[in-house]
């Protein structure tokens, strides 16, 4: 197992605290507002940005030694994953999915061909529930091992590692990662693929946080299949001509 380390959220806690026992202890009530009203603005950044790494050690980033970066895509396996896997296998693109384990259940072939085929197959959680950032620590950690029995048993493959819905988190996170020897993965660049169907669009977001090392985040599940090939081949296309080369994230974060 590994072990729990100090995380910003917690050097945080702890100035605001001193901050507000030294407001109490003063008599300054606009002071301990103020403390108090700033400690829950950053929480709340903390738990919808994965690369202010608030809570604990979120992966947003691999070797920024190269010019490589990672091509990611969560929510699937959907429909038009298959078609996504033809074109990645034309490419030559070896991929990371974040799948969700329920999807696993449901597409068992299509996982174990994600794998197959050479991709990673890591855990998006098992259901996938907009609650997923409320829930306690025994129930985090009981969803994520449904998904990693549901992928075992499709794939043959335990995932190492796991990335939140939506990306939000807090400190229940990490610890129920931990426990089961999960590394929490986020990404650099989002296209926010899910919000917008211009491909041109998409790209560009992405291209803005561009750097080395970067972890590219994509969707294949719930995105028209003519977008996603589509938003697939001009980010190749322009990776390519930008001089990056697509790795693997394993590959990326060794």
């Amino acid at each position: 197992m590994l072990r729990p380390t100090v995380s910003r959220f917690h050097i945080t806690l702890g100035i605001a605290l001193l901050l507000g026992a030294v407001a109490v202890v003063l008599g300054k009530i606009p002071l301990l507002i103020v403390v108090v009203a700033a400690f829950i603005l950053v929480v709340g950044l903390g738990v919808a940005i994965p690369q202010m790494r608030f809570f604990g050690p979120f992966v947003c980033r691999g070797d920024t030694t190269h010019k490589r970066v990672a091509l990611t895509f969560d929510d699937g396996p959907d429909a038009p994953t298959p078609a996504l896997l033809d074109f990645l296998r034309e490419a030559k693109v070896e991929a990371a999915f974040f799948c969700i384990g329920k999807r696993v259940a449901a597409n068992p072939e299509l996982a174990a061909r994600i794998v197959r085929e050479g991709h990673l197959l890591e855990n998006h959680s098992y259901a996938h529930s907009d609650a997923t950032n409320f829930f306690t620590v025994a129930r985090l950690k009981e969803d994520l091992t449904q998904a990693q029995t549901t992928i075992e048993q499709a794939t043959g493959i335990v995932p190492r590692m796991f990335r939140p819905p939506i990306g939000l988190s807090n400190p229940r996170t990490f610890r129920a990662a931990r426990t089961l020897g999960l590394t929490v993965v986020g990404w650099t660049a989002g296209g926010l693929d899910t919000m917008t169907t211009d491909p041109q669009r998409i790209v560009r977001r992405i291209v803005r946080r561009l750097k080395s090392g970067a972890i590219i985040l994509l969707h294949d599940g719930g995105i028209p299949r003519e977008q996603l090939l589509a938003t697939v081949k001009l980010l190749l296309d322009t990776l390519g001509s930008r001089g990056y080369e697509v790795v693997r994230l394993d590959r990326l974060l060794a």
